[in-house]
């Protein structure tokens, strides 16, 4: 797997102190940790941040940018614009912050991490996210390797149903529906392989991942309506509306 095919971006839980982002050095087990640009641009300006009451503070994560231990990534417009328009949808009550960390996680199909459960939470309450499977991994590359795939595999599938229901109010409900009827033997198949990897050697900890949806659908209609995007584009972002996040179990 590539550089861009095996690490996490960082929710803010991550970034608040050396001790939490060392953690996230060992539980991934030599993948990339990253930030979108955007966010470490504001950092850099004011030196201290606080999003959903944790501070940030520059000099600590521009030292672990120099020293290539967190990678700051460009989001493209797209999406920077998407983050924007699901902010006002929801009229503030999700930070920018969130919004971007989660658009450049589903943007690089890697899982966001988070030390926290305030980013669910928040996805839960305000863009109806519903956790659709979960399952345990330990800090092993081979066992996150088969939980990141499996993502790959279902975003595709919720994409490709939705790129071709667009118009339908319980699309996504639809989709997942569908998902489980036609996957649910290999998302048990999956699990159980991924348990077996993680017994096999010890590790740093356990990492739980939850596939959920999120719903992004009426601005991507919106998009549609507008005849702003190519089709292979839409496609994407009907991807995108399943996000992996990790946690440390």
């Amino acid at each position: 797997m590539g550089v861009r095919d095996f690490g996490a971006v960082c929710d803010v839980s991550v970034l608040v102190n050396r001790m939490n982002i060392e953690r996230a050095q060992q539980l991934l087990d030599g993948g990339e940790l990253y930030l979108p640009s955007a966010t470490y641009s504001w950092l850099a300006r004011d030196k201290l941040i606080s999003v959903r009451g944790k501070a940030m503070g520059y000099s600590l994560i521009s030292q672990f940018v120099r020293d290539r231990g967190l990678f700051v990534v460009y989001l493209p417009e797209l999406y920077e614009e998407l983050a924007r328009r699901l902010l006002f949808t929801v009229e503030r009550q999700v930070p920018l912050t969130d919004l971007r960390a989660a658009m450049l996680a589903a943007h690089m199909q890697l899982p966001l991490l988070a030390f926290d459960g305030e980013f669910v939470d928040r996805l839960q309450e305000h863009f109806y996210a519903r956790v659709i499977w979960q399952l345990d991994a330990h800090a092993d590359w081979l066992a996150m390797r088969e939980a990141f795939e499996l993502y790959r595999e279902l975003s595709s599938d919720i994409g490709g149903y939705l790129n071709q229901h667009l118009s339908e109010d319980e699309a996504i409900r639809s989709a997942v529906e569908e998902l489980r009827r036609c996957r649910g033997d290999n998302l048990q198949a999956m699990t159980s392989a991924v348990r077996k990897l993680s017994q096999a050697k010890p590790n740093p900890g356990t990492l739980n991942f939850k596939y959920l949806t999120w719903d992004l659908m009426s601005t991507v209609r919106d998009y549609v309506q507008q005849h702003v995007l190519q089709p292979d584009v839409v496609r994407g972002l009907c991807e995108r509306v399943l996000l992996l996040v990790a946690s440390q179990k």
